[in-house]
């Protein structure tokens, strides 16, 4: 009896060991278990966190332009996909300048303000005054390959060895011919020197009709005389060059003889308008007449020619849109990247079908030329061309169109020298 005591006491012993050993063991598995559901909350909270904060610092940038419905619709397809190109960037929204004045007199009060776009979309005409004063970000630290894009193009928007726009269009000027007029004449061969456009131009003056349209109210046109007479503006370096006086002693005897016209001599506002309404027969131009003679003058038959030139040199002004980034903007890098992805091949041939843009990459030209056959010939001058070139002071613009008008319209007797020599001791970087 004795005995099954004792085996039924250490049977007892054995047994509450047993569970309290079990018991043990679960509360440590429980509190294992609870650790590491604890981390696993802890990762899927950091996670989730991850996922929030991407998306709360994801960008919205601001683009802005001027322009036309036409316009708009061309950005609105640029912008597309963004946050898929860089997913840094939530969207970019658009910032609409009802006309170009409306931007250049705009913009530097926005950027002093703090209130200007991150990127804006502009023309290399009245560019240079901007970027001397810091008003834009230089492309160059970013590892953007511009390969595809026309080298004349990105040579119009390099400052001082720095890029400061990356460009989506890259229009030469042209010379249009009214080809109806030109048969009328007689006239074979179109002219390749302007000596051959003055013969020309003798031949075609006839009636109210004139020879050629000057029009010295924009100095777009004479600034083409300069460029292919082997001369130009040069950012000012070379305002009184002998080429310039050249060019602009023979814009003055195209007048004195009485063989060009302008658009305020036609009663009208601008240079197409005289071309389009066959006041003149010939006209320096660009790839904006086409829309507009289209729209204006369907049944005017016309061509261009590639800019003629002067003592021997060939040259034009290359006039090319471009996207800049603004000093102000918080996210410089990010919207570095939005411009070059806005500047892509696909986004420059809807812009060439909807506003008629002359593409900057040179795999969008046979596409361009195939919408635009009668600009098939700006493919050669797009390797020479050249940009505008002024001086930064836009007063020097004014100061020329004033001395040109005061000797066609008025009584001054200055030479081509003595103005130039005038103008470059006030404008000239020399």
């Amino acid at each position: 009896m004795k005995n099954l005591t004792k085996i039924l006491t250490i049977c007892l012993t054995i047994s509450l060991i047993c569970v309290c050993f079990t018991g043990c063991k679960s509360k440590k598995e429980a509190k294992d278990d609870t650790i590491s559901k604890v981390n696993q909350d802890e990762e899927e909270t950091t996670d989730t966190d991850k996922s929030n904060k991407s998306s709360d610092e994801a960008v919205t940038l601001t683009l802005g332009f001027w322009g036309s419905s036409g316009e708009e619709k061309a950005f609105t397809k640029a912008v597309e996909g963004i946050a898929g190109a860089v997913p840094e960037i939530k969207e970019i929204k658009l910032q609409h300048y009802p006309t170009a004045n409306d931007f250049w007199q705009k913009l530097p009060g926005e950027v002093a303000a703090g209130t200007a776009p991150d990127i804006v979309n502009l023309t290399n005409e009245a560019s240079l005054g901007l970027i001397q004063d810091g008003f834009f970000l230089p492309y160059d630290e970013y590892d953007f390959d511009f390969e595809a894009y026309a080298p004349s193009a990105i040579k119009a928007w390099n400052y001082q060895g720095q890029l400061y726009g990356i460009p989506t269009t890259a229009a030469p000027a042209t010379f249009a011919v009214n080809v109806d007029l030109w048969k009328a004449a007689g006239l074979g061969d179109y002219p390749e020197t302007w000596e051959e456009v003055y013969e020309a131009a003798k031949a075609l003056t006839k009636d109210e009709v004139k020879g050629v349209c000057i029009d010295i109210g924009n100095i777009y046109h004479p600034t083409q005389y300069m460029n292919s007479f082997g001369g130009g503006w040069k950012d000012g370096a070379s305002i009184n060059s002998k080429e310039n006086i050249d060019a602009l002693n023979f814009i003055f005897k195209m007048f004195d003889e009485g063989l060009a016209v302008t658009a305020k001599d036609a009663g009208m506002s601008w240079d197409g308008e005289v071309f389009g309404g066959q006041k003149c027969a010939m006209s320096t131009g660009g790839t904006w007449y086409v829309g507009f003679m289209k729209e204006s003058a369907p049944d005017v038959d016309y061509t261009f020619i590639p800019m003629p030139g002067g003592d021997g040199n060939k040259g034009s002004t290359l006039h090319t849109y471009a996207y800049s980034v603004l000093k102000n903007t918080k996210n410089a890098e990010l919207a570095a990247k939005a411009a070059y992805y806005m500047s892509r091949k696909e986004f420059q041939l809807t812009n060439a079908e909807i506003t008629g843009g002359s593409p900057s990459i040179t795999e969008a030209l046979p596409k361009f030329f195939e919408l635009n056959p009668k600009l098939k010939i700006i493919e050669e001058q797009v390797p020479y061309a050249t940009g505008f070139g002024y001086p930064a002071d836009e007063q020097f613009k004014s100061d020329f169109q004033s001395e040109l008008e005061s000797v066609i319209y008025g009584n001054s007797d200055k030479s081509a020298e003595e103005i130039l020599n005038n103008l470059s001791e006030k404008y000239g970087s020399q």
